[in-house]
């Protein structure tokens, strides 16, 4: 099962047919179906500058109701001359777009460890800044990073066959070399490092979306790399018990400094409190997506971005049911 990308993952469907805009309810295999004409949608937005109070407001709740598929007609009325149309339309927006979001993290929160895909929750994360983000903008990039590693590798050779040192340079050539993704050391501590999307499209950002970055690549080469939860300074490694003729060492690799290959005593040396036996396992997915939501968070904080702060928190009380132990930053 593919968590949050199917069923009731996805809460709304917009199909265009004829003028008629189908909004699924919150399961997409055909329970609560309704059919909303745009021109409806076109006279709802229209009554958010109507004379009395009370059409205005129900109006608000139904475009409320209909949810994303409102969206198109509210950017176009986000930029109406009227002030009141303008400020409802922007704060339904608001309003809409979050909720997709908080859909896909409550679906999180109920989700078993085993079905939750870091990838996917990045997307979602990096919605907190770019509410309109395609989530093919980001499989897309990603895809193209894995074949730029297969390109590498040559034609006809699988990866997986390869020896785990050889397919790492390789790996690492290509999210180094040719894609330029490195540590942001001059804005750190801003949200943005925290977004995948906004990661990608800068070539900068924080030691755990530049490991998951690599993880996400790695898995679309069936290599056996996850990222692990050292204390303040997230990496990678491959596992080396699952390389190819047998078990080997694991290589583990610091992508924040330079996409080094590292060792545990190296790391021990430089990271207070490292505990390789805890800290050089695999990073459950529960426990990273917090992990990024808790830097995003730190920053929204240090920036005294109190939305986005709060949109934070929201997120995390979803994800991290009450009885489970909270992942620390």
């Amino acid at each position: 099962m593919r968590c949050l990308s199917q069923g009731f993952f996805r809460s709304q469907v917009v199909v265009l047919l004829t003028g008629i805009v189908f909004v699924a309810g919150s399961d997409l295999r055909g329970e609560d179906r309704v059919e909303v004409d745009q021109e409806i949608i076109g006279a709802l937005i229209a009554k958010l500058n109507h004379g009395q109070y009370a059409v205005r407001e129900n109006s608000k709740e139904k475009l409320l109701e209909i949810g994303s598929p409102a969206i198109p007609g509210l950017l176009r009325a986000s930029k109406s001359a009227s002030p009141e149309q303008r400020i409802r339309a922007v704060e339904l927006l608001g309003t809409i777009r979050f909720s997709v979001i908080k859909r896909e993290f409550t679906a999180m929160g109920k989700a078993a460890e085993e079905d939750l895909e870091v990838e996917h929750a990045m997307w979602v994360i990096a919605l907190l800044l770019d509410p309109d983000l395609e989530e093919q903008s980001v499989t897309g990039r990603l895809d193209l990073v894995a074949a730029a590693v297969r390109k590498r590798i040559g034609a006809g050779v699988e990866p997986k066959a390869l020896p785990p040192a050889e397919v790492v340079r390789a790996l690492i050539g290509v999210l180094k070399e040719e894609f330029g993704l490195e540590g942001d050391e001059k804005s750190y501590d801003h949200p943005d490092n925290s977004s995948i999307h906004r990661v990608l499209t800068r070539r900068r950002g924080l030691p755990i979306i530049l490991s998951e970055i690599a993880v996400a690549v790695a898995r679309r080469l069936d290599l056996p790399i996850v990222g692990v939860p050292v204390p303040g300074r997230y990496m990678i490694k491959y596992d080396g018990s699952q390389a190819p003729g047998g078990k080997q060492s694991d290589l583990i690799i610091n992508p924040y400094d330079g996409w080094k290959i590292t060792t545990a005593a190296e790391i021990g040396r430089t990271v207070r409190f490292f505990d390789p036996r805890e800290d050089l396992s695999a990073s459950q997915p529960r426990a990273t997506i917090s992990r990024i939501l808790r830097n995003m968070h730190n920053h929204a904080v240090m920036k005294r971005q109190r939305d986005l702060e709060g949109s934070i928190e929201q997120c995390l009380l979803l994800l991290v049911p009450a009885e489970q132990p909270v992942p620390q930053p």
